[in-house]
């Protein structure tokens, strides 16, 4: 059941040649619409195999259709901010998502409160 929802997230340039206090382009973060995940299990074998490249899996999710997702770099899920870890398209045009590295920050907050 898709029942959650998730966020996706990337870093992108606020105003060509803008820089920020250290001198490198200014960023920000633009957060694309709600869309509806299923939250999976990491597998053992799939855990221990990221291990050795050390990474650590921390959750899944599982998107209906893989067009909801365009190659960004993080993944919202409430309120806390995810890096993509890999992505892998399945059967029926659904796609699945492995995420790590769950922060909590001000800048990830989003509320479904008023939905």
């Amino acid at each position: 059941m898709r029942g959650e929802i998730i966020y996706f997230a990337d870093m992108v340039p606020v105003r060509s040649g803008e820089k920020d206090s250290y001198g490198d382009p200014a960023l920000e973060q633009k957060i694309s619409g709600a869309v509806f995940a299923e939250i999976r299990s990491i597998g053992q074998s799939e855990f221990y195999q990221a291990q050795t490249a050390g990474k650590k899996p921390e959750i899944k999710f599982r998107i209906t259709d893989y067009m909801d997702y365009q190659g960004q770099r993080y993944l919202i899920h409430e309120g806390v901010r995810y890096s993509i870890l890999r992505t892998y398209r399945t059967g029926n045009n659904e796609l699945e998502i492995t995420c790590y590295g769950g922060v909590r920050d001000a800048a990830a907050a989003i509320s479904d409160k008023d939905n």
